[in-house]
């Protein structure tokens, strides 16, 4: 390990790759970012539905807390389909067992919006692919 050494004659140790915030070091690890992610967004959504909020301000936390979570990540850390479906499948999962979805209840009931008869809850699979293409639209025109 190197230590370096300051104007005002400090000493500074140099970090390791298991100190950087978000797994970066020379390459992303997109796998462990992936999963690291996932549980933070997981646990976060299981903080709020613990709390027994009313359905309008647990779908508004959920919204504003723990989907940023995964929202700066996306056209990042390289993310499938069948990623996004498993991240929606056990976040059903924790919906149903916080009482807050049926388990018989149609899941397409829980993503569009209130004045439709829905939950209001942000579909993780479209949000994705509108941030990709907005990283895209941005970056082409820079």
């Amino acid at each position: 390990m190197r230590n370096f050494t300051t104007e005002d004659d400090d000493t500074m140790e140099a970090m390791n790759e298991d100190d950087l915030g978000h797994m970066q070091a020379k390459q992303i690890k997109h796998a462990q970012m992936k999963q690291k992610l996932g549980e933070e967004y997981l646990n976060r959504t299981k903080s709020i539905l613990k709390t027994e909020l009313t359905g309008r301000n647990t779908i508004k936390a959920i919204s504003t807390y723990a989907t940023p979570v995964l929202t700066f990540s996306f056209g990042i850390v390289k993310r499938t389909p069948t990623d996004l479906e498993n991240l929606q499948t056990k976040m059903r999962m924790l919906l149903t067992r916080h009482r807050f979805h049926h388990p018989h209840a149609a899941k397409e009931r829980l993503t569009p919006p209130r004045q439709m008869g829905g939950r209001g809850l942000i579909d993780i699979t479209r949000l994705h692919d509108i941030e990709v293409k907005l990283l895209q639209t941005y970056l082409l025109n820079k």
